[in-house]
């Protein structure tokens, strides 16, 4: 019996046709999820104005009303002018948003090359399609993941390199900018003039030796006059007895609210009487046991009691509770009563002594000058001692680490590494069984009839070839998170700022393992497992040969992010459903008041997303060239929707001034890597040495924008410039850019070198530098034809090169708009209390328009358990002089305030 032919070859144009056809499928999927959230939403948010755009009920820096129309949402969202963003959401806010304009504008203009020059290129020069092959057929090939030819992928590569570093460029310059002036209209602010002091050693762990210190380098550093000096204390006793202060406080709230109900309906009933009654330290009476006081109380709370304590089932519970309540009183008092004392005798009694204090400090300068050069200074000949750098805010400071010494913080992010790369082991592990278990050929066990009906049925077939692992892969990721979040706290950084840098890069760097090269190549690995074990070096080859084909999956990944899980986000999911539920189980105004305020922004879990949405547009640029269409549009959706989130619904509990902008461009720029090595690895694939030796320019420009300029830009970013410093904040700014300077400049007859401007910043190293310098003198060429050809050549250069620079090139010396729009709003700018001061404030702690249930008459105790984030704007530490929650009994009914 003869063998049965092999079967014919795949035609590659059908193959690309039928991921066309997959494409489909995900949209009408990721469109029916998104469409319906956003139809949802549309809807709920008349029904809910207060869940939906909570931040329209604060009573500082709250946004403008939105209008009673179905989609009148959209135009006033995006009509949102850049200085109300910058006023009521703050500086991080402004920058995430004009991070996503500009990826906007990348993936658009990448996408007109693409489809108007690269895929034509590709269809007409791709030889590996048949001679038959329809010119439709060709393009699809072209647009959705083409291999061939080679030459148009090189090509490709310093396009899109030159694309994305301009577009790079700019930003991070107009960035620069932005930052400078910001912290320089802060300047005169507390947190502008101090710094945070860490490993303070023992003989100058007192304020006053620490404050000795610093002092002593006045007239020598020309630093400035120490204004204040805080060292963290040891406390962590008395931050027990505050937590259980406010565990007491509010177990007698709960007690009162289900005696009195909330609000309270009883015929005279005064609030402020019964809080002066259960608040007094009375002792126990001789006769009763219980101070008059307490049974004043009692006496009132029996007599506004709600109407089913009025049966005599009724009255029975009501004993129980109120003798319940009554012991909760007592220790409530006895940890009111310790913690004050205990903040009396701190104060009254501290000599200074190191052994109350730990080797933490913050010390507040007279002016910001003179933080910023100590922040850069090394004032102690010690290694690992007396460090300096820019403190946070005080809202910022993460305290429960605040006070742990070195040795301790090394410790725990040593353990911190070693527990994030078992779960990055362990989840890569998942990733890699799940993408095997859900394709079509493991689901055959289960049911047999499954490939014949996705066979004949194309809706079918992209249903869980793409769309299922995508929606899989997505459910996996959104614990990640939650998990690095406890992970970066343990670890003992010592802010909430890095805790979220800390989880967005590993986070980023997780979906990057687990999306781009895991889950794309697990099936062929799990298939071919002996060869790779056997001959380790297949796996680049694995990755080079798999990568390409992956050009659909990525492609649905994207669109069901862009079309299904932004809309979601509209909709808030994940924190209306547990604020509802709290909201049905409220009793006290606190408890009210805490499920109604908005959620603080966190964006740890808002960024890392939109960039592997870039790593994928920029791996697959000239592959697929199509894909910079769905990223453009996914970019577009991410700006309505987070621009929506971030003015209307999320308030910010810090304020970093977009410290982490210039750490987010140096991740996006070190991510061209994957492009890179899978173009060189597919030119080596297919023979083409030539275009891989012309490649490697590529990796060395990136790494030298990654070793030198982004290090430069980020040590800029973290300090502002001392010129900057001691000029006014004015809009007339008569300095020009250093590039239009030279032009001008004066030439020496002697040398013929151009005189360099004395205020250059220090982004110099970027700007144009005279050719002349580094080759022979004109005289000595002038009179041969390679003199004058090079002269030409040179000066055609010059003046290509100034003129990218002059369209990449922002002046950070000079004032921003923005800034120049807060001028005009204020009547004084020279003074402290000009509205921009107000900017970094905590919008948490901000008071709302009270309802029928809560007055918002007290702050919140998010950041700190146990005190109100209202007190936290010193460096001292909260458990020792912040405000302590007070008793939060029910709103009477009389006082009702409607509103509009």
């Amino acid at each position: 019996m003869s063998p049965s032919p092999p079967p014919p070859p795949a035609d590659p144009a059908r193959e690309y046709l039928a991921h066309a056809s997959d494409l489909l499928t995900q949209t009408v999927f990721a469109s029916l999820i998104g469409g319906s959230a956003f139809v949802a939403f549309c809807l709920l948010r008349f029904r809910w104005p207060d869940v939906y755009a909570p931040r329209t009920r604060l009573l500082f820096a709250a946004p403008t009303r939105l209008g009673k129309t179905l989609l009148g949402w959209i135009s006033m969202t995006l009509n949102t002018r850049d200085y109300d963003i910058l006023y009521s959401s703050g500086l991080d806010s402004l920058l995430v948003l004009r991070l996503f304009k500009m990826l906007a504008a990348l993936c658009t203009t990448a996408a007109v090359v693409g489809l108007l020059v690269v895929v034509p290129l590709k269809a007409v020069l791709d030889d590996s399609l048949p001679p038959q092959t329809s010119l439709y057929q060709r393009l699809s090939t072209a647009a959705l993941g083409s291999e061939h030819p080679l030459v148009v992928h090189f090509a490709c590569a310093y396009v899109f390199t030159a694309l994305v570093y301009f577009y790079f460029a700019r930003f991070a310059y107009q960035a620069l900018a932005l930052r400078w002036h910001y912290l320089a209209r802060l300047r005169h602010t507390r947190p502008a003039r101090s710094i945070m002091v860490t490993g303070i050693p023992a003989e100058l762990a007192t304020e006053a030796a620490l404050k000795r210190h610093f002092e002593l380098h006045t007239e020598s550093c020309r630093l400035g006059a120490v204004e204040a000096v805080e060292i963290v204390p040891r406390i962590a006793k008395l931050g027990a007895v505050v937590r259980r202060r406010e565990h007491f406080l509010r177990a007698i709230e709960e007690t009162t609210s289900l005696v009195l109900g909330n609000p309270c309906t009883a015929v005279g009933y005064d609030r402020e009487h019964l809080v002066s009654l259960l608040t007094t330290h009375h002792s126990p009476g001789p006769a009763t046991g219980i101070s008059d006081a307490h049974a004043e109380a009692l006496q009132l709370l029996r007599l506004w009691s709600l109407p089913k304590f009025k049966s005599a089932r009724g009255e029975r519970r009501l004993a129980y509770v109120l003798d319940s309540l009554l012991p909760t009183l007592r220790n409530f008092h006895h940890a009111d009563g310790v913690v004050r004392e205990a903040r009396r005798h701190w104060f009254s009694s501290y000599d200074g002594r190191a052994e109350r204090s730990s080797s933490v400090g913050f010390v507040t300068f007279a002016d910001a000058a003179s933080a910023h050069l100590a922040a850069q200074s090394f004032t102690f000949a010690q290694p690992f001692q007396l460090r300096t750098e820019l403190a946070p805010e005080p809202r910022d400071v993460y305290w429960d680490n605040a006070a742990l010494p070195l040795s301790n913080r090394m410790m725990r992010g040593t353990v911190a590494l070693a527990t994030y790369a078992l779960m990055l082991v362990y989840w890569l592990t998942m990733a890699f069984l799940l993408s095997t278990l859900v394709s079509i050929e493991s689901l055959k066990g289960y049911f047999p009839h499954l490939p014949e009906l996705a066979e004949r049925n194309k809706w079918l077939r992209g249903l869980f070839q793409y769309t299922t692992p995508t929606f899989v892969l997505s459910l996996m990721n959104a614990a990640v998170p939650y998990i690095l979040t406890w992970i970066a706290q343990a670890s003992g950084i010592q802010s909430r700022s890095l805790i979220q840098k800390s989880v967005m890069q590993r986070y980023f760097g997780f979906l990057i393992a687990n999306v781009l090269l895991i889950f794309t190549v697990s099936r062929t690995m799990l298939t071919d497992y002996e060869k790779w074990i056997e001959n380790p070096a297949l796996i680049p080859k694995l990755f080079a040969t798999n990568l390409p084909k992956a050009a659909p999956f990525f492609m649905d990944y994207i669109i069901l992010y862009g079309l299904g899980y932004y809309p979601l986000q509209l909709l808030q999911i994940g924190s209306i459903v547990p604020a509802m539920f709290r909201r049905m189980i409220c009793h006290t105004p606190r408890q009210f008041a805490d499920a109604l305020r908005p959620n603080s922004i966190d964006w740890a879990y808002i960024l890392p997303q939109p960039m592997l949405v870039f790593v994928i547009a920029a791996t697959y640029s000239s592959l697929a060239p199509l894909i910079f269409v769905l990223a453009a549009i996914y970019y577009v959706i991410a700006y309505l929707v987070t621009k929506y989130l971030v003015y209307y619904v999320y308030a910010r509990q810090f304020e970093t001034a977009g410290e982490f902008i210039i750490p987010i461009l140096k991740l996006l720029t070190g991510s061209m890597w994957h492009y890179y090595c899978l173009i060189i690895g597919l030119c080596a694939l297919n023979g083409a040495i030539s275009y891989v030796i012309l490649l490697f320019p590529l990796l060395w420009v990136n790494w030298y924008l990654l070793s030198t300029v982004s290090s430069q830009f980020y040590e800029d970013a973290r300090y502002l410039p001392l010129d900057l410093l001691s000029t006014p904040s004015s809009g007339n700014s008569s300095i020009r850019p250093i590039w239009q300077q030279q032009s001008q400049a004066t030439i020496a007859t002697d040398s013929g070198a151009a005189t360099r401007p004395s205020h250059a910043t220090s982004t110099d190293y970027l700007l144009p530098i005279r050719l002349s310098n580094f080759l022979p003198s004109d005289q000595s060429l002038s009179s041969s034809y390679m003199g004058r050809l090079w002269s030409s050549v040179k000066t055609r250069l010059f003046f290509v090169w100034t003129l990218v620079f002059s369209m990449i090139y922002i002046d950070p010396q000079t004032m921003p708009t923005i800034f120049q729009a807060l001028d005009l709003f204020n009547d004084d700018p020279e003074q402290d209390t000009r509205a921009e001061l107000t900017l970094g404030q905590d919008q948490r702690q901000a008071k709302s328009e009270p309802d029928e249930f809560t007055d918002f008459s007290q702050s919140p105790t998010s950041l700190l358990d146990g005190v109100l984030d209202e007190g936290l704007a010193l460096y001292e530490h909260p458990y020792l002089v912040s405000s302590l929650p007070q008793l939060w009994l029910p709103m009477p009914k009389q006082t009702l305030l409607h509103t509009d």
